[in-house]
């Protein structure tokens, strides 16, 4: 199967050259373009300067430079308002030729797919601009290795006429490979933690680094990308799709990422052999127990090898043996994949599998203590 990981890349630069050859025919007189019916000079600087745009449009999306790449969507803006404008004269204009009229038209169809797909280019090289720009602001952005950083972070939510601290001015390091537990009353912060960390929702105020990356200054569609490439989630409910059977709800990670069949076949066998449900793939979720329920939600977690994993008490609607399955499970992925795994959890014993234990009271950091485990 062909991979599409690069066509959004290889089109754009497929109508950008289109464009530059356009321009160049209608500059040595081959055939004439939109911009020929301008007066000489102008009709030449036009045609110039669309063939330049282009190039450098080309060049910015395949180097990820950013004024480059800016370029790249000028080109097919230009020319879709000339195509355009174009029309708006031929409809009150009789001696516009045929083959101009033509090729207006065909001018136009290719700028709007050009906006399309150079669009979507600038979406997806958002977080590797994100990330060139705090790497050159030095340990002020982030520090090396640390997979998560909470930074003076507030979120406030609005009810009516009420303001409600759920995060209070919190910051947090968690290193790579680290199991962090973060405990608390009902209505500390634990899940609108988890929720930012996860790039679920945005602090109102202060920064969360993933890998020295600042994700509160991402857009929807870089968020999304992160979450699906960068982030596992494990909640209490599982979230799991009730009419899809267990291969699906498993394969979601990677089809949303756009991984060829082959591979996503691969993976979830490789998956569901790990968390034990390898006779399963054809079960729904309703015909699964709880804690089966809760390793089909973890195999789909980790399909794409997330840096980071976020359980919300993942063990609460959990027996206690099924209980410390999972949590054995997710110890388990944590020393011998170094996956960083912060799990938001009222069990004092399930904290107990962590290397660190968070209190937040309040919004805020009561205290922190490390788990101290007895040589066996």
């Amino acid at each position: 199967m062909m991979s599409t990981k690069f066509f959004g890349r290889d089109a754009t630069v497929v109508v950008l050259a289109a464009f530059a050859l356009i321009e160049a025919a209608s500059i040595t007189g081959i055939s004439p373009s939109l911009t020929s019916i301008f007066t000489f000079p102008v009709n030449l600087i036009a045609s110039s300067a669309i063939v330049i745009t282009s190039l450098l449009g080309m060049y910015g999306v395949f180097t990820n430079s950013r004024m480059a790449t800016y370029f790249s969507l000028l080109t097919p803006v230009t020319e879709t308002i000339l195509g355009l404008s174009f029309f708006v004269g031929a409809l009150t204009e009789a001696n516009f030729k045929s083959t101009l009229l033509l090729q207006g038209f065909l001018v136009v169809l290719l700028g709007f797919l050009g906006i399309s797909l150079v669009s979507k280019i600038l979406r997806q090289s958002t977080i590797l601009w994100a990330r060139t720009d705090i790497a050159g602001l030095g340990s002020a952005a982030g520090t090396e290795g640390y997979a998560v950083e909470v930074i003076d972070v507030v979120k406030k939510y609005i009810v009516g006429p009420v303001v409600v601290p759920a995060v209070n001015g919190l910051t947090m390091s968690v290193r790579d490979g680290e199991f962090v537990a973060v405990m608390g009353p009902s209505g500390c912060g634990k899940s609108t933690l988890l929720n930012l960390v996860g790039a679920l929702d945005r602090p109102t105020s202060g920064r969360v680094l993933i890998d020295g990356i600042d994700i509160s200054k991402m857009d929807s569609y870089s968020l999304a990308q992160m979450r699906n490439e960068k982030v596992g989630f494990v909640f209490q409910a599982y979230n799991l799709i009730n009419r899809s059977n267990v291969l699906r709800n498993v394969e979601l990670p990677m089809l949303v990422k756009g991984v060829s069949k082959e591979q996503r076949m691969g993976r979830i066998a490789e998956m569901l052999n790990v968390v034990g449900l390898s006779n399963m793939p054809s079960r729904k979720p309703k015909t699964l127990s709880g804690g089966e329920q809760q390793r089909v939600a973890i195999a789909r977690a980790l399909m794409n090898n997330p840096r980071i994993v976020l359980a919300d008490e993942p063990t609460g609607n959990l027996d206690s043996k099924a209980g410390m399955e999972i949590l054995s499970f997710l110890r388990s992925t944590n020393k011998e994949l170094g996956t960083t795994v912060i799990m938001v959890t009222h069990n004092r014993e399930a904290a107990s599998m962590a290397d660190r234990i968070v209190y937040l009271r309040d919004g805020r950091i009561e205290k922190e203590e490390p788990v101290r485990r007895t040589a066996r």
